[in-house]
């Protein structure tokens, strides 16, 4: 009699345990007992919203700057850039000979854009994963990725249009539609290269002090424009002070042809 006591509190006891191990996975897993509804899943989109947000910001952010310290351009292709401090930049305006101006690439914001959008989808597919969210009886599912990038002057803007889907049965739900925005001056500075680079095309040469200090008083931003001579070249290094931050500000850096004497 005693024994078979024992054995009922042990049962008493083990189905106890088994009914808290259920109702922790439920709590900690959302299992879905007895089917889920488009409101239990949509509670899973602010997990899934968040790991694409981070993926786009940490490839967004990687590819802006190299864009950046490379003159516009991700490539640097034979005869197009210098290496200057192990980083390859564009020239943006190429020597014309026995003249003081210079015949300008035509680096469009459009092109910057384009480069942007080609150069980080593989990147972008390979850091997302999905995957990760499946559940006990829940599927995560995810479409083709298509990156666009909006430049703005301060910032700049990663939409992904990319189709998740997450079901349980017969229930589903989807989005198609994420971004992350990253405050980054691309635009403002793009537009102070092309300044820069059209004065040089037309005059041959440009007073970055007197432009950046009007570029500052017309704007309100502190604009600061350096004028390297690495012969025979000339290197122009832009940036807007303290920029995202002052210990990471963001530059935009090209080169401008010119003649061996």
């Amino acid at each position: 009699m005693k024994k078979r006591g024992q054995v009922t509190v042990f049962a008493i006891v083990g189905v106890i345990i088994a009914a808290l191990v259920v109702l922790f996975l439920v709590i900690r897993n959302q299992i879905y007992i007895g089917g889920a509804n488009i409101e239990d899943l949509e509670k899973e989109f602010p997990q899934i919203q968040g790991h694409i947000d981070d993926c786009l910001k940490e490839v967004g952010e990687k590819y802006i700057v190299l864009i950046g310290k490379q003159g516009g351009y991700l490539t640097t292709n034979p005869g197009t850039f210098r290496q200057n401090q192990g980083v390859g930049i564009n020239y943006l305006c190429y020597n014309i000979e026995g003249k003081p101006e210079c015949s300008n690439r035509g680096l469009r914001l459009f092109d910057i854009k384009t480069s942007l959008e080609r150069g980080m989808l593989d990147e972008v597919n390979s850091c997302l994963d999905i995957d990760q969210f499946d559940k006990i009886g829940l599927n995560a599912e995810r479409g083709t990725l298509k990156l666009n990038v909006d430049i703005g002057e301060d910032t700049v803007i990663l939409n992904a249009n990319l189709p998740i889907k997450i079901s349980k049965g017969d229930t589903e739900t989807q989005r198609n539609s994420f971004s992350a925005e990253l405050e980054y001056p691309l635009g403002r500075l793009y537009n102070s290269a092309k300044d820069i680079v059209d004065s040089e095309a037309v005059y041959g040469d440009i007073d970055t002090l007197t432009y950046s200090v009007l570029k500052t008083k017309l704007t309100g931003k502190p604009y600061v424009v350096q004028k390297l001579q690495p012969y025979p070249d000339k290197l122009f290094i832009l940036k807007i002070k303290d920029v995202p931050r002052k210990e990471k500000e963001f530059v935009f850096q090209f080169f401008i042809q010119d003649e061996p004497l």
